[in-house]
């Protein structure tokens, strides 16, 4: 595919800063059916798509991803917003895609859907999965204007980001229900299991 970049360029930031401890070892790590790592197959699925992939957090990295920018948790947060800081100090002028390490089912088509829901003036899309349901701050796209309001809110020790949704510059559309598994989170072992024998069944090498 040829790579698609937007302006300012579209940058993806893949969070791998989480200590997995209900999993038990790190979910950035596991293998996948076909013996590929989960997030190799996530850098593979972005690159196509952006002008580069940044990981942000002290989790462990395989060789083959070594090349790739790492940057350090912003300092005085934790949690997914303190690696959103560091990505937007790192490249202050792009937007930004932010996903979690532990969403295998992550597809193409839930990329191209979430890209192309932008519309001119939003500042971010944080999809939702129901009606009622909270956004998903992650496998979610942020524009370069968010970077005040993130700085704000580490500064301030607010680490929370799903009610940043009221922001009128946000939008939150619903995700198609054939799409809803990519956003899709995998965190314990017997959730691993499930996740590997629904794959097995439907024969898909994930």
């Amino acid at each position: 595919m040829t790579s698609v970049f937007s302006k300012p360029p579209l940058w993806a930031c893949l969070l791998i800063g989480g200590k997995s401890n209900r999993m038990g070892r790190p979910k950035h790590l596991l293998p996948l059916l076909d013996g590929s790592l989960w997030l190799e197959r996530t850098v593979a699925l972005l690159r196509p798509r952006v002008a580069g992939v940044a990981l942000a957090g002290a989790g462990e990295i395989p060789a083959s991803l070594a090349a790739l920018p790492r940057l350090e948790d912003a300092p005085g947060g934790h949690g997914p917003l303190a690696g959103m800081v560091a990505a937007f100090r790192f490249r202050p002028q792009a937007s930004w895609l932010v996903l979690a390490c532990d969403m295998p089912l992550a597809s193409e088509r839930a990329l191209a859907w979430l890209l192309a829901a932008r519309q001119p003036g939003d500042w971010a899309v944080m999809p939702r999965l129901a009606e009622d349901a909270r956004p998903q701050p992650l496998f979610a796209w942020y524009g370069c204007e968010c970077r005040p309001l993130f700085e704000k809110r580490l500064a301030q020790g607010t680490m929370r980001l799903h009610d940043l949704v009221a922001h009128p510059k946000f939008r939150s559309p619903l995700v198609p229900p054939a799409l809803a598994g990519a956003w899709r989170n995998v965190n314990t072992p017997a959730e691993l299991a499930a996740l590997h024998g629904e794959l097995a069944s439907a024969g898909e090498c994930r």
